[in-house]
């Protein structure tokens, strides 16, 4: 099978699924000069395909992604990773188009049930559901037993609106004032790297929050995780997330936020702790109690080990990907 996948970035798991489909072709467009660069290369090329596949239906690369399928005479399958249908999308230009891709593709891929069930509600179009989580087991594995980690929280993710930094930061005002020893350890970069480092300053909380701005490897991520006794998501809205199970695979539980396919695949009180309302003092109560509950910790950090290697190990998760799309190219043609 020959693929023309369109996307920001490289996907992590191209070298397997080369493995699986064959020949893929990437097209990474981070811009309007790389757009039009791209879209003449691809119309001018003879190379037919069996899939184009748009790693998001949003303006630049569901765009060009429809635009290849037509000339290519290819079935355009869409990937939506975001609640781009419930008012997430701001942008006219996103907003214009992401209908139109959505109902031209031959299939659309939705990474969680919810994100499924509005997508089928919303068009016609086939839709499947399959998450986005791959964990690397040999990376992502407990090193450090849950009883010698202390007391620190870890939040690793970009600083974006979406992902709500500003409310862990928030919260955390809370639960030093119930736990005088808790620290909370922030990872990532974005639009909101500043106003999170002011909001630090602002509350007082210095020698209690520490935030590591940029990206990190994979390595040093699983060497955080095992640091922490317990993983923070905050979110508004998610695809996975994948660091929830990537902190599972660690052995470390998470309270988070109903995002994603976190409610779908664990538990309240059994696999991850649910912060009822986005607010700074719900979340602080998820935090405290879990901080003062080792025996809670234990129990859902257990489950959601063993529920992440069985369902979300990296070769089969994207074993069950690619063999979704050899089967929707055989199907679709």
């Amino acid at each position: 099978m020959r693929v023309l996948m369109v996307s920001r970035t490289r996907s992590v798991a191209l070298p397997e699924l080369e493995k699986a489909w064959g020949r893929i072709d990437v097209v990474e467009l981070r811009g309007p000069r790389s757009f039009f660069k791209n879209l003449v290369k691809t119309c001018l090329s003879k190379e037919r395909y069996d899939l184009v596949v748009a790693q998001e239906p949003l303006s630049t690369i569901g765009c060009f992604s429809l635009i290849a399928s037509m000339i290519k005479h290819a079935p355009l399958v869409s990937e939506i990773h975001g609640d781009y249908l419930q008012g997430q999308v701001t942008a006219l230009r996103d907003r214009l188009i992401l209908p139109v891709v959505l109902k031209r593709s031959a299939a659309v891929r939705a990474v969680n049930k919810h994100l499924a069930k509005t997508v089928r509600s919303y068009t016609g179009t086939r839709v499947v559901y399959l998450p986005s989580v791959y964990v690397d087991l040999y990376v992502f594995k407990p090193e450090i037993s849950l009883d010698e980690r202390g007391r620190r929280i870890l939040f690793a993710g970009r600083l974006e609106p979406h992902k709500n930094p500003d409310l862990i930061v928030r919260a955390m005002r809370h639960v030093v004032g119930e736990v005088p020893d808790a620290e909370l350890k922030i990872i990532g970069r974005g639009s909101m790297s500043g106003l999170v480092r002011e909001l630090i300053a602002k509350l007082d909380l210095r020698r209690f929050v520490r935030l590591e701005h940029g990206w990190i490897s994979q390595d040093r991520l699983a060497e955080e995780y095992n640091k922490a006794c317990l993983f923070a998501c905050v979110s508004s809205y998610e695809g996975g997330p994948r660091t929830v199970f990537e902190a599972a695979a660690c052995m470390t539980p998470s309270v988070s936020t109903p995002v994603g396919i976190v409610p779908e695949v664990f538990r309240h009180l059994e696999s991850f702790y649910m912060i009822s309302r986005p607010r700074p003092e719900d979340v602080a109560d998820a935090i405290v109690t879990m901080l003062e509950d080792p025996g809670l910790r234990r129990r859902i950090a257990e489950n959601a080990y063993k529920i992440t290697v069985e369902e979300f190990e990296w070769s089969k998760t994207i074993r069950r990907y690619a063999d979704c799309y050899l089967e929707l190219a055989r199907t679709l043609r």
